[in-house]
């Protein structure tokens, strides 16, 4: 029978395993576009998911576990990734930008999910809540770059009086 520490320590490897995965991703992204500032974006949030895996790190540690190492996990989440990954191979910035915001976006649902528990502590729900929000406002960037992305594009076409 799993105890409340077995299901924290899931849960944290859980969000752990998403921020390796998110690192992979953001990684592959950054080979993949020639735009500075997406290789800019794109390395900001490596460094986040980075410290963000380290902190949950520390609390499967301080609760007995063993922090999970790997960038693979089991169920929807890792398939998920996989998609963002095999999008990210087209190089076109619409298509990589598109992956960024649904990877993301399962992200932040993985983190409500880890919210909704009862035994977190209020200093690991304050974490939890600060790295959801900083993935968030990625999100916000990333959409913002979509839409600017298809204003131009938009624009452009408008302005498109050859025949």
């Amino acid at each position: 029978m799993k105890t409340q520490h077995d299901t924290l320590r899931d849960t944290l490897n859980e969000l752990i395993e998403i921020n390796h995965s998110r690192i992979d991703g953001y990684k592959k992204a950054i080979t993949d576009v020639t735009q500075e500032d997406l290789q800019g974006l794109f390395g900001s949030i490596i460094n986040e998911s980075d410290g963000f895996a380290e902190s949950l790190a520390e609390y499967v540690v301080k609760i007995g576990g063993e922090p999970s190492t790997s960038s693979t996990f089991l169920g929807k989440i890792h398939q998920v990734w996989l998609d963002f990954k095999a999008a990210l191979s087209s190089k076109n910035r619409h298509t990589i930008l598109n992956s960024c915001e649904f990877g993301d976006t399962q992200a932040i649902k993985a983190y409500d999910l880890a919210l909704e528990m009862n035994e977190l502590s209020e200093p690991l729900r304050a974490l939890l809540i600060v790295q959801r929000t900083i993935i968030a406002e990625s999100l916000d960037i990333i959409r913002s770059l979509m839409k600017a992305n298809t204003d131009t594009k938009s624009e452009i076409a408008a302005l498109d009086i050859t025949q």
